[in-house]
């Protein structure tokens, strides 16, 4: 498990994009747990597919993990696509 910083927060807060020290994952919010925001530190194994947790603090998300990008502007582009926005 390591740290990422959110970096891409969707509109309606059900993808999100953290840079990590692999690349960018593209995430999936799956529960109704607490808002996530850009800039906010997450640890998580960002190189997971499918579903997974992550944390903020002490809190757990559950998460769909859609995978891991080398560009984040190609993250962030993934991520509006799926989650429309």
């Amino acid at each position: 498990m390591t740290s990422g910083t959110v970096v891409f927060v969707s509109r309606n807060q059900g993808m999100i994009v953290v840079q990590h020290a692999q690349g960018f994952a593209v995430v999936e919010l799956l529960g109704s747990e607490g808002e996530i925001e850009r800039g906010d530190q997450l640890r998580g194994d960002w190189l997971a597919l499918g579903g997974e947790t992550f944390w903020k603090a002490s809190e757990a998300y559950d998460a769909y993990f859609q995978g891991c990008w080398g560009n984040g502007e190609a993250a962030v582009a993934m991520a509006r696509r799926i989650g429309g926005g």
